[in-house]
């Protein structure tokens, strides 16, 4: 028996031992061939509703139930940090703890990874011209060691050894709760007293969503092991009051592989929290900045002092964002059309539309349109590469590296859509009523 195979199956026994229970129906693959890692596959037909596995919540990994929050003095720091920061807290130690409850499922947890987080910088240079290069938050994360995280460790050398409890464990430990983590909805957070001035971009970003949900964030055994693949979900996680439950949500046929959904992402944000890509995808987006929104559309003679106020009229008025995005079907943004509309207005125009603090109702006008169509020219600029290059090199997949060939997808993608928006006529989204 592989290495691989003996630690799945003692992962498996250890969930047993602690009162899980696990459908004969399904078994822990190999998808190392795919790029995917371990997954989970159907070894007999599974019927829609049944309960894949189900878990005592004392195996899920969090600040609540850490070692680290029996150490003295710790519990009270958890408690006052926000974000990922417990969990990353909780989750380094865990990890280098020798005698640690969860060891044989962090004994199969990756220790490398594919997100730009950990590219080279001439890795991330095949990713410009898409939004994520800016949301990678390196720098940011390394502030939140060091200005958070580290201090912490300094101060309690009877926990923690700093040249173990490092950067790269950080970072390792941030990408496994990027990837892998879920929030607990029926287990309540604790009170915070942290400023959350203390979060980074690299948790910011993708604690926006979470921030609306209730309960705890939570590494979660066995339900973390089921991959994701855009359109193939059939299974779901579900909180009950005494465990957590992964059901079928469609029937399964024997060897068909068990997905769960990480949501409806595009390839860009695939590979940033997860590091891969779907193809094909139909949720790709491309990105519009306001920034390059407002410099197209101001007319040429315009002052630094109207385009700031145009920008902050906008602003105010909640209808210029950082940036606005164009799914699939093309549809234009109405806010986008908007802002082109105020950006083109004369200084005369401007002043009545300030007096009246109302922003113009969407005009797909020709004018309007023209703008709309150089907005999106220039967005094209903004690649190294043209499509016709990334589908030439794409041709020739089997020679391109992984990072290479999931740069150009998301890459590719999102030119598809400018350029589809182009040649059928951007077409204004209908506003919701």
């Amino acid at each position: 028996m592989s290495e691989f195979d003996t630690a799945s199956n003692h992962f498996i026994e250890w969930l047993k031992a602690n009162d899980a229970t696990i459908s004969d129906s399904l078994a822990i693959k190999d998808y190392r061939s795919e790029k995917a890692g371990r997954g989970v596959v159907a070894i007999k037909d599974i019927k829609k509703d049944e309960v894949l596995f189900s878990l005592p919540r004392k195996v899920l990994l969090s600040e609540e139930t850490s070692q680290l929050a029996t150490k003295p003095g710790m519990k009270d720091i958890l408690n006052s940090q926000q974000g990922w920061a417990p969990l990353i807290l909780c989750l380094m130690y865990e990890l280098k703890s020798k005698n640690s409850f969860w060891k044989p499922y962090l004994d199969i947890l990756p220790n490398a990874f594919d997100t730009p987080m950990f590219w080279e910088q001439k890795d991330i240079d095949e990713l410009a011209g898409t939004g994520v290069p800016d949301k990678i938050g390196r720098e940011d994360a390394e502030n939140m060691f060091k200005n958070t995280i580290q201090p912490i460790i300094k101060s309690h050398p009877d926990v923690f050894d700093e040249n173990v409890h490092n950067l790269n464990l950080f970072h390792i430990c941030g990408s496994l709760i990027m990837a892998y983590s879920f929030h607990d909805e029926l287990t309540p957070k604790p009170s915070s007293q942290a400023n959350a001035d203390d979060k980074t971009e690299e948790d910011e970003d993708d604690e926006e969503d979470e921030e609306e949900q209730e309960g705890i964030i939570a590494m979660v055994p066995m339900a973390d092991m089921l991959n994701h693949r855009t359109g193939f979900n059939n299974a779901r996680l579900f909180h009950e009051p005494e465990s957590l439950q992964m059901r079928a949500i469609k029937d399964i046929p024997a060897s068909e592989q068990i997905y769960n959904t990480y949501g409806d992402l595009c390839n860009a944000d695939l590979l940033r929290k997860y590091g891969f890509v779907d193809v094909p995808n139909e949720f790709d987006i491309v990105e519009i900045s306001g920034d390059l929104v407002c410099d197209v559309s101001c007319p040429a003679d315009v002052t630094d002092e109207e385009k700031e106020a145009k920008v902050t009229f906008l602003l105010e008025e909640d209808v210029l964002d950082d940036y606005f995005v164009i799914e699939k079907n093309g549809d234009i943004p109405p806010e986008l059309i908007a802002s082109v509309q105020v950006f083109m207005m004369s200084s005369q125009e401007f002043s009545k539309a300030m007096e009246k603090r109302k922003v113009p109702k969407p005009k797909s006008t020709p004018s309007v349109m023209d703008k709309v169509k150089l907005i999106l020219s220039k967005r094209l600029e903004q690649y190294k590469t043209t499509l016709e290059d990334d589908e030439r090199m794409l041709s020739n997949a089997d020679d391109l590296s992984t990072k290479k060939y999931n740069s150009i997808i998301v890459r590719a993608g999102e030119k598809r859509i400018l350029l589809e928006t182009e040649a059928d006529g951007p077409k204004r989204k209908k506003q919701r009523q």
